[in-house]
């Protein structure tokens, strides 16, 4: 059974950054009568960000347009496929993550029409490697354990359909903490425009867009990945994210409030600016190449 949050463990962060979904969802250039597509997964039992496994968490696929969503994170309420309205908080203290989807389409069914945004995803809890031999497994495995900067939590080895051995370790919340302080110190020139949501593992940052081409999304969206040694998986256009102003429940005795650092600058980014400027290399295909019409 999930723990709920008590009211004292989570009343003054939700005070502090009640503000930062709607300002978050702003930011990346909504417009008033556009929709907005949600879902929320629950953060003990996701999986893929697709679905909950469990029967007792399914995933709730919401929407809203802008202009009638509430200002305050404990007043917003979305609508589900049957148009029935549902507290959102009431759901993330009950251990549903809430994520947005980034870029704009008017259905969940139908094409994408706009880029709202470039991102990466900068996950410093999870180390994850694959090796092709046991013994490789076990010399990565001693020299994380005799390495005194690392601080591992746990690990984890499977071997995939491929015949790899897939290692998950998992970092202690001290070295995540150390490892955020070095990301942005060593990043900082090249992230100091951009809108940074801080999330329990990491960073979510994003580079807002004006007139973004759709075929060029995945391209940069991989150059980004690599050049920052983000995750890799965040590629696709359907992409859903954390939103500010809700919970990390992953672990229900220690919610964390996922919030905005940084608000980034007013003027949205192009994303040959992007590339220009952060010396990206992305590998663009013919259509790709084509402008939007």
């Amino acid at each position: 059974m999930t723990r709920r949050l008590s009211s004292t463990r989570y009343s003054k962060p939700l005070r502090q950054f009640s503000s930062h979904a709607r300002n978050f969802i702003k930011k990346l250039g909504c417009k008033q009568n556009e929709n907005l597509h949600f879902i929320l997964v629950h953060d003990a039992k996701q999986k893929n960000l697709g679905f909950s496994p469990s029967s007792n968490y399914p995933a709730m696929t919401l929407h809203k347009p802008l202009k009638l969503l509430e200002k305050l994170t404990p007043r917003i309420t979305l609508f589900s496929k049957n148009n029935d309205l549902i507290h959102v908080f009431s759901q993330n203290k009950k251990g549903y993550a809430v994520f947005l989807e980034i870029n704009y389409r008017e259905t969940r069914k139908s094409d994408f029409k706009k880029i709202r945004a470039q991102f990466i995803d900068v996950d410093l809890n999870k180390i994850s490697e694959h090796f092709h031999t046991s013994e490789q497994v076990q010399q990565r495995i001693e020299s994380l354990q005799s390495d005194p900067s690392e601080q591992i939590l746990s690990i984890t080895i499977k071997r995939n359909k491929q015949g790899l051995y897939h290692l998950l370790a998992q970092r202690t919340k001290e070295r995540v903490a150390i490892l955020k302080k070095e990301f942005i110190k060593k990043y900082r020139r090249r992230i100091k425009d951009t809108m940074i949501i801080e999330t329990k593992n990491g960073y979510h940052i994003y580079w807002v867009l004006q007139g973004g081409s759709i075929n060029k999304f995945v391209p940069i969206q991989k150059a980004l990945a690599q050049k920052f040694s983000s995750d890799p998986m965040i590629t696709n256009l359907s992409r859903v994210m954390r939103i500010p102003g809700f919970y990390h429940m992953k672990n229900p005795e220690s919610p964390y409030m996922v919030r905005a650092i940084q608000w980034g600058r007013k003027k949205p980014f192009t994303q040959n600016e992007l590339i220009r400027s952060l010396a990206l290399k992305p590998l663009f295909t013919a259509k790709s190449r084509q402008k939007p019409r």
